[in-house]
């Protein structure tokens, strides 16, 4: 109890917080709209209002009917905000669309009209063993009907959603978009389970089923219900969460963190690119001006790769796919690898000191992410290099591979040079020694 009401004020404070600024685009009034929904139904499923809505209306299981209600309201919010921001694979017809203003409107007034005419319209449930009146009543048609409209109304929804947001969550990869719409869609997952454990249990109770699944399913259904709403409210708010102020801190903090790798190896190679070199210590616990300090970095980074040469070498996207191993990267971050995989072995020649990469070049960088060398803004900028420094273990894996294959073709060719001077040279010597015999 206290756990869900800590959960659901928290909820309200950001539903209240972000109204102001998600009153006039349509998508993100949507967005506030569902979670002023979810933070509706986490109040009436708390067990001191739901009695208290039911003894002042005088109709007992009414917080129920009123979270159904909800419920479907908010899950039809929320696959119109994922759609409208990202799209259907293909535009809906005439019917499918009047269909999908429809089917939630009718299924609303089913509900309405089935709770009506059953008993837990005059009947309260017993909550110590049930958290919903279909639980309890089972053994009615209406109240059968009643939950199989409004399981596959939900599971319908549920799996369009989870399967749109976990899509593109993936695509949005390391962001608070991309991790907000896999919380999404876990949730939703959260909601399936709820449905279908909701359905085993109803299904038991028209059966006659008594006994420890009977006694245990509120507190399973209350953890899966929680979770459902405290995962969509969260992946809703991530995304506007990157304009709260400590939130950019942070942000800024942990990119400073992540791209210190990056600069201290080119420092080793390009020394002179650091305007102020400070050891991994220091950076790390220095929390003072972490937007002009980004900024220095990035641009020491660029100075230092601008500074190199790239080693071509043919086939290195092909390359960097095999050094990354199970994990799948998009063309985007494979150009943007294997760019990084040549300035790379450009650095560690000249750590060597090899002289053929010791002055920058015009070498051919890998196409498609032309932003590699110069984005469009600091944020375009930081999220390539931040990319680089996330599969840094590729990078070097695909590095190390070249150098090993270059160090034995060059073995290889001194071999076969070798062998072809040690044959001449007998050959000579056996027309020497013919000569004097003769």
């Amino acid at each position: 109890m206290t756990i869900s009401a800590v959960a659901v004020t928290g909820l309200w404070l950001v539903v209240m917080a972000q109204f102001p600024s998600q009153r006039h685009a349509p998508v993100r009034l949507a967005v506030w709209a569902t979670m002023l929904l979810l933070a509706a139904i986490g109040t009436l499923d708390l067990p001191a209002i739901g009695t208290q809505l039911d003894a002042a209306s005088g109709l007992p299981n009414l917080a129920d009917v009123t979270q159904h209600v909800l419920a479907i309201g908010a899950t039809t919010l929320a696959l119109y905000c994922v759609e409208q921001v990202f799209g259907r694979p293909e535009p809906p017809g005439r019917w499918v669309a009047r269909a999908r203003t429809v089917l939630p409107a009718a299924a609303v007034t089913a509900l309405i009209v089935l709770f009506a005419v059953s008993p837990a319209r005059t009947h309260p449930t017993d909550s110590k063993l049930y958290t919903d009146f279909p639980m309890q009543y089972a053994a009615h048609p209406e109240v059968i009907a009643y939950w199989l409209i409004f399981a596959v109304y939900l599971s319908t929804t549920f799996a369009v959603t989870a399967r749109l947001a976990w899509r593109y969550g993936r695509r949005a990869r390391r962001s608070l978009l991309g991790t907000g719409l896999q919380l999404t869609a876990a949730g939703m997952v959260a909601g399936l389970c709820y449905l279908g454990y909701g359905t085993a249990v109803v299904a038991a109770r028209a059966a006659g089923v008594q006994g420890a699944f009977i006694t245990t399913a509120p507190a399973v259904i209350q953890g899966l219900v929680g979770a459902l709403i405290v995962l969509v409210a969260v992946g809703g708010v991530l995304p506007a969460a990157r304009r709260w102020a400590v939130v950019r801190q942070a942000t800024r903090y942990w990119s400073l963190r992540q791209l210190y790798p990056l600069w201290a190896g080119l420092c080793q190679a390009v020394p002179g690119i650091a305007l102020d070199p400070v050891p991994v210590w220091a950076d790390r616990l220095d929390p003072r001006d972490l937007q002009v300090r980004l900024y220095r970095r990035v641009i020491e980074i660029r100075d230092g790769y601008m500074a190199l040469t790239p080693v071509d070498v043919p086939g290195i996207e092909d390359l960097v796919r095999a050094a990354s191993g199970p994990h799948e990267l998009t063309a985007a971050d494979r150009a943007t690898l294997a760019a990084a995989t040549q300035l790379e072995l450009a650095r560690r020649a000249e750590l060597r000191g090899d002289a053929r990469l010791a002055v920058a070049g015009t070498a051919t960088l890998p196409p498609a992410n032309l932003e590699f060398l110069a984005g469009d803004n600091l944020d375009s900028e930081v999220r390539l290099l931040r990319t680089v420094a996330t599969n840094w273990t590729t990078v070097t894996r695909a590095a190390e591979q070249i150098e090993r294959r270059q160090s034995g073709e060059g073995q290889s060719d001194r071999g076969q040079s070798g062998e072809g001077q040690s044959g001449e040279g007998q050959s000579d010597r056996g027309r020497s020694s013919g000569g004097r015999a003769s």
